[in-house]
């Protein structure tokens, strides 16, 4: 039981590592994209495909998220990702953890697995940006920044800064 709780503490460290607490609220701090691609193991345009919640082998509560992939801009190529966030809805969440819609079309800025197969994106809701359908236009919006860009314009831009694109 003590290293259970040993493990979840960790991970809950790891995910904080960019927030900053005050008094009243958690605020992110603000990484430029430069920073978020350099961070990020593994970069990628795809489509959420499932999203379930349980416990995982350790007990730990988790949400596993499977993704269609469109683009790999950094990091191994896969056809499908499943990654695994700490956290169940309102169990055990991280302020700013993203949550992920089945069908909804995001690129993706992910750490690096724990040594218990946790990941989260670079900087929490930084390193997700979701694509909206403006008509045939199609753009990308970052969980924190709200401002629209391109997708193709965006993805191209990602691409120079990871040196990787498939």
């Amino acid at each position: 039981m003590m290293r259970f709780a040993l493990g979840v503490a960790s991970v809950a460290v790891a995910l904080a590592a960019t927030v900053v607490p005050t008094p009243a609220t958690t605020l992110v701090r603000r990484l430029p994209l430069e920073q978020v691609a350099a961070e990020a193991a593994r970069v990628v345009h795809a489509t959420v495909i499932d999203v379930h919640s349980d416990r995982d082998e350790w007990g730990a509560p988790a949400t596993w998220i499977t993704f269609d992939v469109a683009r790999t801009l950094k990091g191994s190529v896969a056809r499908q990702l499943t990654i695994k966030q700490f956290g169940t809805g309102s169990l055990a969440r991280i302020p700013g953890l993203p949550r992920y819609t089945v069908g909804e079309e995001v690129v993706l800025f992910l750490r690096g697995d724990s040594a218990r197969g946790f990941t989260s994106p670079v900087g929490l809701g930084q390193g997700v940006y979701r694509v909206v359908h403006r008509g045939a236009r199609r753009a990308v919006q970052s969980d924190l920044a709200g401002k629209e860009e391109d997708l193709g314009t965006f993805l191209a831009r990602v691409e120079r800064l990871t040196g990787q694109g498939h």
